[in-house]
């Protein structure tokens, strides 16, 4: 039995009828960023992408940015002999050939100077063909985008570029120079937090704003491809209550946004929102949020379902019940999927108020990592700052025996975890049956001094049902496989 699984299975809270296993993707070795991570992007080979404010991760000198192996481990051979961004990184983008944009707060890379925004060979190494200047940006990058012709969209706190005013937006020639045919006219009057670039090359912005050279668009806007405001998108008055953060376009067009707004055209709208590409609302998707809770980070799963987190505690729910810290799993249709066993979610790093999760990234089995700043997630102190999650091994055990039964089907290891739910008293009978009542797996198991017992299970897709008998009393429990 691996070591690791052990404990998390006895440490997870007791229900009276309905016990959660976390999910938790234990196979996933990343050594905890020392501070914080503002973003994580999985690349198409499986390795891991992930920035933010730290230093010397796992001892290898390398700060603020690394890339990992899939299994979580640190990719030696990436960045060779480099250290990294001398300061923070807010945002990444992958390019069709393999290079990397980033963009935050950095000055440098390793040692080179290097500013606010960077274009990486896929090695690592700085791809010098790309330079931006000391001075030529006069505040911080949240948000990089590739556009097209190899161009590259930035935005976020600053208001010149190249001694040019180019308020909180603007776009570089492959060089890095300033594209001075991205025709913004005044620009937003304040600071943009997130850029999608959409499939005819139009993008899409959010943040803090209310207007886009003299239109008014409440904290998201559309541009045409050149830099135009795009009036196909209505979006008056928009969000308010407080900024848009994040924007995740769903394969069928529509539009996620979250932030820390609490209404849409004057409408409830807790958090995160969905939005057709004209600005009007999806009215099929309502918020399970109560009006202050602040959402940054959405990733849509390959099922539909929608994984959000951010900076919000377990009273921050509409209706009131309570559900795990900062981060969440939500139907497609935005209500609560209450089946996510992911217990308290994410709790605060030591001396910290709450804990943030500030970005997610799908994998396309299913996987999410989760990155942002906290101490743990429910009871697994060594999960900080960056986890990923395996939702495939979710499962629900009911029981009518003498106490709480916990079960966890770990498809991928070809197993079935099982409690004791008898109090170590020696041998009990399994049998698992599938949906047709046919059984599939029997077993005598010895319980005694086994708090947790770990059974081979080669079996066929689909809900199994689970009975442990020991003499008068027996467990059942209903999991999926």
């Amino acid at each position: 039995m691996r070591p690791y699984l052990l404990p998390v299975l006895l440490a997870f809270g007791t229900l009276a009828h309905a016990q959660q296993v976390p999910v938790i993707d234990y196979g996933f070795l990343a050594v905890p960023p020392s501070t914080v991570v503002n973003k994580v992007v999985v690349q198409p080979d499986g390795k891991v992408l992930v920035g933010g404010s730290f230093s010397n991760y796992a001892g290898s000198g390398r700060q603020n940015l690394v890339r990992l192996l899939s299994d979580g481990t640190l990719d030696p051979d990436w960045n060779p002999g480099g250290t990294g961004p001398g300061h923070l990184v807010e945002d990444i983008d992958l390019m069709p050939d393999g290079r990397i944009l980033i963009a935050g707060a950095f000055t440098a890379y390793n040692g080179r100077p290097i500013h606010f925004v960077a274009r990486l060979l896929p090695n690592g190494l700085p791809d010098t063909t790309f330079n931006i200047p000391a001075n030529a940006i006069n505040g911080a990058v949240h948000a990089v985008a590739l556009h097209k012709d190899g161009k590259v969209l930035a935005a976020g706190d600053f208001f010149l570029c190249y001694g040019h005013s180019r308020p909180y937006i603007t776009r570089f020639n492959h060089d890095g120079s300033l594209d001075q045919g991205f025709d913004i006219g005044t620009g937003f009057n304040d600071a943009v937090y997130d850029l999608v670039v959409l499939p005819g090359q139009g993008i899409l912005c959010a943040g803090k704003f209310t207007a886009y050279n003299g239109n008014p668009c409440g904290r998201v806007a559309r541009l045409t491809s050149g830099g135009p405001y795009d009036p196909s998108m209505g979006n008056v008055p928009g969000f308010a209550g407080g900024p848009a953060r994040a924007l995740v376009l769903q394969p069928d067009s529509q539009l996620l946004v979250a932030g820390d707004f609490n209404l849409h055209h004057a409408l409830s709208a807790n958090g995160i929102a969905r939005l057709h590409l004209d600005g009007t609302r999806d009215p099929s998707f309502t918020s399970p949020f109560y009006p202050y809770a602040q959402v940054r980070a959405m990733a849509v799963l390959p099922d539909g379902r929608i994984m959000v987190g951010g900076e919000y505690t377990a009273s921050m729910y509409q209706p009131a019940v309570e559900g795990p810290n900062a981060i969440t799993l939500l139907h497609g249709d935005g209500s609560r999927d209450d089946g996510f066993p992911i217990g308290q979610g994410a709790l605060p790093a030591s001396g910290l108020p709450a804990a943030a999760i500030r970005s997610l990234a799908a994998q396309d089995d299913g996987k999410v990592v989760a990155g942002g700043q906290f101490g743990a997630i429910d009871t697994e102190t060594q999960y900080r700052q960056l986890v990923r999650l395996q939702l495939a091994a979710t499962a629900v055990a009911e029981t009518d025996g003498p106490g709480a039964w916990r079960v966890f089907a770990d498809r991928e290891a070809g197993t079935v975890l099982l409690s004791d739910p008898f109090g170590g008293t020696g041998a009990a009978d399994l049998q698992v049956h599938n949906s047709t009542g046919q059984l599939v797996l029997q077993a005598r198991l010895n319980l005694a001094g086994q708090p947790v017992v770990r059974v081979p299970a080669n079996l066929a897709p689909g809900p199994l049902f689970i009975s442990l008998r020991q003499g008068g009393q027996r467990a059942v429990a209903k999991v999926m496989w």
